[in-house]
């Protein structure tokens, strides 16, 4: 299988070639590091290591309000985000002192009801979330931005108004009750948009972000951003063809296999 997705990545990279290149900022999505669970939405730890040392040389990591602020400037395209999704507790325990040690500003989405209950994020060790204590040492830190992920990583799409207003509003004050601060920006569970919610989150947030390499535009609507996911197939061999092309080829198919339609 391995052998598979790197020769598919390798026609994915090629075909980005033809494409025009995506402007702006990369935002980059992160979820797990050295889980050991096999799951494509984690990187080992040292892929990890050797992508931040790049970062550090050859990009400019900024936080999501630098990127909005100056996603038309000239040198955007060399500006990355690092957000990380749900709240899982290698974020801390592995990713966090690598970041620290860059001084890189990064942005948590949460989904705060494992956080809150201590559940597990996934069926098997190894998904264990975050407490409200290693976000707070993270945010005293002063490297990290909360977003929110509503409270349950519920799919939007399937959802009523009512149920849509419920998680985030439950997200929102959990946030609030227990660190002190307000969520600016928020990440739809599974990347995917939905229509009905679309009318709530620009009620809450300045922001939202979806998963998807963007078409290219000098200025996107900030509650429609894309986000390029980092996989543990990409390894560093194909990192910089995430940053680059996005692999769009490869996104177009995920989209398609997952049924969604979305933007």
């Amino acid at each position: 299988m391995s052998l598979i997705r790197t020769a598919g990545k390798l026609v994915f990279a090629t075909a980005d070639r033809f494409w025009p290149n995506p402007t702006g900022p990369r935002i980059l999505i992160y979820h797990q590091v050295e889980a050991g669970l096999g799951r494509q939405m984690e990187v080992t730890l040292s892929d990890f290591e050797r992508q931040m040392d790049w970062l550090a040389t050859n990009r400019r990591v900024v936080d999501l309000d630098t990127a909005l602020a100056e996603w038309a400037g000239p040198e955007s395209d060399r500006f990355v985000v690092l957000t990380f999704d749900v709240g899982y507790l290698d974020v801390y325990s592995r990713a966090y002192p690598i970041l620290t040690e860059h001084g890189f500003p990064f942005l948590l989405y949460l989904a705060t009801e494992s956080i809150e209950t201590g559940r597990t994020l996934g069926p098997v060790p190894g998904a264990e979330p975050l407490s409200w204590d290693h976000v707070g040492d993270m945010l005293r830190g002063g490297l990290v931005s909360v977003g929110a992920h509503t409270h349950t990583h519920l799919d939007l799409r399937e959802a009523t108004r009512a149920e849509t207003e419920d998680e985030i509003s439950n997200s929102n004050e959990l946030i609030h009750s227990r660190l002190g601060v307000s969520p600016a920006h928020f990440a739809y569970p599974w990347g995917y948009w939905s229509e009905p919610a679309d009318h709530v989150v620009r009620e809450h947030y300045r922001s939202a972000v979806l998963t998807g390499t963007p078409r290219p535009a000098i200025r996107p609507d900030p509650y429609l951003i894309h986000r390029y996911p980092v996989q543990l197939s990409d390894s560093f061999r194909f990192f910089r063809a995430r940053l680059e092309g996005g692999l769009r080829v490869e996104e177009s198919l995920r989209r398609r296999i997952s049924g969604y339609t979305g933007p």
